[in-house]
């Protein structure tokens, strides 16, 4: 695991990050798409965040990492700016080091998103 904080940054910005890719390893599917799954279910919400102890962020900003035999190794998870802009990084920065984010590509309004 590896945990990079910005000096003067929100202290509770590593557990948002972490409960990011946590939730989306725990899943096997990318935090955006896990927003999207849940946003009409609340009911397996509560009971993904009972069973997570809370861990769980499902907002944009947790991205999946894939290897190139497609085999999930890992996750990245961001938090600071939007969620949309998170996810944003996580991609970058996945691609960046040759592996295969999940999603691909971030959201189509990402740069229109403000805090």
């Amino acid at each position: 695991m590896l945990i990079k904080r910005q000096d003067g940054s929100g202290i509770m910005r590593v557990d948002i990050a972490f409960g990011k890719a946590w939730g989306s390893l725990g899943m096997g599917i990318s935090s955006r798409l896990m927003r999207d799954r849940l946003a009409d279910r609340p009911t397996f919400l509560n009971a993904l965040a009972s069973v997570s102890g809370g861990r769980l962020i499902p907002v944009p900003g947790g991205v999946l990492i894939y290897d190139k035999e497609g085999e999930a190794i890992g996750a990245v998870g961001v938090s600071g700016d939007t969620s949309d802009k998170d996810e944003y990084c996580a991609i970058a920065a996945i691609k960046a080091e040759g592996y295969q984010p999940e999603p691909g590509d971030p959201s189509a309004t990402w740069r229109e998103s403000n805090l």
